[in-house]
């Protein structure tokens, strides 16, 4: 008498098929967080690298405005850039005594100001001598709010006042629609914070404490002064033979090269990324 065919499975081969199943299921498994592991780590130093970038920028905006002949740069050497920049531009409303008055900023003239502030105490101005041809710099004693038009009696134009401005002296033969330049002192400095970590960072010029204010970090983890391969921030002034630049002769600087390195051997740091700034007369 002839056995019937046998048409299931016995427990050891389920047994051994879910094995297998477990195993390739781990392996993929274990693949899969790999694949994340490097995504991970590739999406996390991207946006290192956007962050290093987006601080170089915005160095080179503020260090892009200086005027080296006026004697806006007055620290470039290692982990330090100390500098004013132009903040914006507006022009004279009026004037009166030691006060002057500037326009709103209203996009009806060509000429109107691209300020993206009110003007502070902290800033200084620099006013457009015609018959001297050149820029007479006034430190900013008070700030105050301006309303009416703007122009003298014979000749209005259609913008309209938006600040007073005290200034320690008003130059003679400043007339309306002459141009003003807002400046502001700042500091770029490499800082550490209170994690013990070193950072990009930037101060204003506080007038009334007559020094700068708290350094806010703009960009961390970097280097640090004595690490191997550099210190997070170098900064060098060059002259038009591409030398390195003294402090007795910054005015003859024509570029600013600016360096920002990340913590040796760290997936945490951001990467070494550095920008060329054309620095000159404005």
């Amino acid at each position: 008498m002839t056995q019937n065919a046998r048409t299931g499975v016995t427990l050891v081969e389920l047994l051994v098929s879910l094995v297998l199943l477990l195993a390739l299921l781990a392996i993929s498994g274990a693949s899969m967080q790999r694949l994340l592991a490097v995504q991970s780590r590739t999406g996390a130093g991207d946006a290192r690298s956007r962050a290093t970038s987006d601080a170089l920028q915005t160095v080179r905006r503020h260090a892009g405005t200086i005027d080296v002949g006026n004697g806006d740069l007055l620290v470039a050497r290692d982990t330090a850039l100390e500098l004013v920049r132009t903040v914006g531009v507006t022009t004279t409303c009026r004037s009166s005594g030691d006060t002057l008055v500037v326009t709103s900023g209203a996009d009806t003239l060509p000429w109107s100001s691209t300020l993206p502030r009110a003007i502070s105490t902290d800033d200084a101005v620099r006013l457009w001598h015609e018959t001297d041809a050149r820029w007479v710099s006034r430190r900013v004693l008070g700030a105050l709010p301006a309303s009416g038009p703007c122009g003298d009696g014979g000749a209005p134009w259609p913008d309209v006042a938006s600040q007073a401005l005290v200034l320690d002296s008003m130059p003679s033969g400043v007339r309306p629609g002459a141009a003003v330049r807002v400046v502001q002192r700042e500091r770029w400095s490499l800082v550490r914070g209170g994690d013990g970590r070193w950072s990009l960072a930037l101060a204003s010029w506080n007038a009334a404490r007559t020094t700068f204010d708290t350094p806010q970090p703009l960009l961390s983890p970097l280097s640090a002064p004595s690490a191997t391969g550099g210190p997070g921030l170098v900064v060098r002034a060059l002259n038009a033979q591409g030398a390195v630049v003294a402090d007795s002769a910054l005015r003859s600087a024509v570029a600013l090269v600016v360096m920002l390195r990340g913590l040796p051997a760290s997936r945490d740091a951001a990467p070494f990324d550095s920008v060329r700034i054309h620095v000159g007369a404005h």
